[in-house]
């Protein structure tokens, strides 16, 4: 891990682990998105978002598709690791690329519709405050791609304002723990209404839309009932202003 770094960047050791992960755990995740039904109902939400899109931008992609593909003429998928996985397959309408949410290698103006799906939470940096320059990095990065009158469509994973601050206070030692035990890199969840802050800075126009939990949930990638959880799942649609020059907001 490096001892510094910019703001906005994450440590290395967060972001080996989220690609050791994804890479290793993909199928697994990827029938859990699949089958269970709070994911249905997310599945429903986005393909109402993407609808009809032309060209899409889908961040943090991780070879999962949280929506139905033949909905978006062509999807440009970008991960930090989809050229290490031998044999990963994509339907014919998505071209995969390697990059990273916080640099995103494309041209201002480049796509009709961003999405970020499932990928706010594993923005870790060295801090709680470096992860969270870190989400406003990759709002800032998903808006400068954007063409103007384009949308950025979110879909997170949000909890409530108290348990966001028994977060901060643990965070240290979460992240030690989660290195510790578990495959599944560590992550930090925002409340809806930090994420909606965010994204405001960038669009005046921004629909929220909470999302009903069925009876599960993935929680560090496991199977988890989710009456027992604080986190739900929000969309956030939010319309790049046509007067907007480039993707400085």
């Amino acid at each position: 891990m490096h001892d510094t770094g910019p703001p906005g960047s994450q440590s290395e050791a967060s972001r080996e682990k989220n690609i050791a992960f994804f890479r290793d755990h993909r199928l697994a995740y990827d029938k859990g998105v699949q089958d269970l039904d709070t994911y249905v109902t997310i599945r429903r939400s986005l393909d109402e978002a993407l609808r009809g899109v032309g060209r899409m931008l889908d961040v943090g992609n991780g070879g999962v598709f949280d929506y139905d593909t033949s909905l978006v003429r062509e999807i440009v998928a970008l991960d930090l690791f989809l050229d290490e996985v031998p044999g990963l397959a994509f339907p014919a309408n998505v071209i995969p690329r390697s990059g990273s949410a916080l640099e995103i290698p494309e041209p201002d103006g480049s796509f009709d519709a961003v999405l970020l799906a499932m990928l706010i939470h594993h923005l870790v940096g060295r801090t709680a405050r470096e992860s969270l320059e870190n989400v406003r990095q990759s709002v800032r990065e998903a808006f400068r791609v954007l063409r103007p009158g384009g949308r950025l469509v979110i879909l997170e994973s949000c909890v409530p304002r108290w348990f966001y601050q028994f977060e901060l206070a643990v965070f240290p030692v979460a992240v030690s723990l989660v290195k510790a035990i578990l495959s599944h890199p560590a992550t930090l969840q925002y409340p809806s209404s930090v994420l909606e802050e965010i994204v405001r800075v960038h669009s005046s126009e921004v629909n929220i839309s909470r999302i009903p939990k069925g009876r599960w949930v993935l929680q560090y990638g496991f199977k988890f009932p989710s009456v027992l959880t604080p986190v739900c799942p929000y969309r956030f649609v939010a319309v790049k202003s046509i007067q907007a020059p480039g993707g400085a907001c």
